[in-house]
């Protein structure tokens, strides 16, 4: 019995030293976000906002496009993830994302969640598109869509 354990340590032991599992796909950097979901993660170096897009949040994108400055700016509400830069304009400073109306939107504006950029104060839709009519000390028409 104890030999047995010792051959399962080295087995598992010299696994671990070859490197990724060729039996785990590793393009997969993103499969525990759950659909409708946005997930802070790390691509590489990078901090990025990870959505998983559903059929519900596909048409609230049409909803918004014309509330936003640019309807094709952002990710593409067809792809089943889109990935955005949590950089902001002010380095070590992330963009947030609120499920809360932020205080800059007009009232009474369509909000299914989003982004708010902390260093200059722009609202952008889950996508990444910018809002129109919004206080900000900086015009964008989108955050940074990051390819994966």
């Amino acid at each position: 019995m104890l030999i047995i354990l010792v051959l399962a340590f080295v087995l598992v032991l010299f696994r671990s030293l070859g490197g990724p599992s060729r039996t785990s796909p590793t393009n997969a950097a993103f499969d525990n976000v759950v659909v409708g979901q946005t997930a802070l993660r790390r691509l590489g170096r990078e901090r990025v906002w990870v959505t998983r897009l559903s059929s519900s949040q596909t048409r609230q994108a049409q909803e918004l496009d014309a509330l936003v400055v640019n309807s094709s700016a952002g990710c593409d509400p067809s792809q089943t993830l889109c990935v955005i830069s949590a950089n902001s304009s002010r380095s070590g400073i992330d963009i947030v994302y609120l499920t809360d109306v932020p205080a800059q939107l007009p009232a009474g504006i369509t909000w299914h969640g989003g982004f708010v950029d902390p260093a200059n104060g722009a609202v952008f839709d889950f996508l990444g598109r910018a809002y129109k009519d919004v206080r900000s000390n900086q015009q964008v028409k989108s955050l940074n869509v990051v390819s994966q």
